[in-house]
């Protein structure tokens, strides 16, 4: 008789083992950074950082950074 919680015989494997880690390193860096963001540990980061503040177009009709729109 077999043992009932042996090693199956027959069917499918399941999820190789290097899956399931990379899976939970990835979804753990996730974390990690939507943490920061929340709790304010990752620093003003966000498209209105490269505006200078304002958010206006240079007098020369070019944006942010110099470059032409």
């Amino acid at each position: 008789m077999a043992d009932p919680d042996g090693p199956s015989s027959g069917g499918e494997p399941g999820v190789p083992r290097w899956v399931k880690v990379i899976g939970v390193v990835v979804a753990t860096l996730i974390a990690l950074v939507v943490l920061a963001q929340v709790t304010g540990l990752a620093g003003d980061h966000g498209p209105g950082r490269h505006l200078g503040g304002l958010g206006a177009v240079a007098p020369g009709g070019s944006g942010p950074g110099g470059f032409l729109w």
